[in-house]
């Protein structure tokens, strides 16, 4: 059984290493350009991490839109470890942190392929799909 840990990241490592996972996921695999992938929202964003013993694995990023309000960006999940409940962990990790930081409301630009994952993590779609990195997304929300 894998041993996976949740955390915000807080070195520079692991930061490096959230966004090798994301350069391999959306980059690599979806062909997405790296110049839309790593837009200079990172200095400012929120970086959660989760990790097969030391090495990230999976990760997403957090950018608060108001003192409230909190939008989820950037989840992704190395292709090997896909499929065991770690994109759940960390929405449940994420909406913990969220909470005890006193956000109400947490939105996200789901890719329209992964709106089943975010309802079962009781996000709800809120408005009509619309093209973003060449990919149809649809905004869902959730309140907290």
């Amino acid at each position: 059984m894998d041993r996976i840990s949740y955390k915000i990241a807080t070195s520079d490592i692991e930061l490096k290493e959230a966004f090798e996972v994301r350069r391999q996921v959306f980059v690599d695999e979806q062909g997405i350009s790296e110049h839309l992938e790593f837009d200079g929202h990172d200095k400012e964003a929120l970086h959660i991490v989760a990790k097969d013993r030391e090495k990230v694995i999976g990760t997403a990023r957090v950018i608060f839109i108001a003192s409230s309000k909190a939008k989820i960006e950037r989840m992704a999940i190395q292709k090997a470890f896909r499929g065991r409940g770690i994109g759940r962990e960390i929405i449940t990790f994420l909406i913990k942190n969220l909470r005890n930081k006193q956000v109400e409301q947490v939105v996200l630009h789901a890719q329209c392929s992964a709106i089943p994952f975010y309802k079962l993590c009781d996000f709800e779609e809120s408005g009509s799909p619309f093209m973003e990195a060449g990919i149809k997304h649809v905004k869902m929300q959730k309140r907290l």
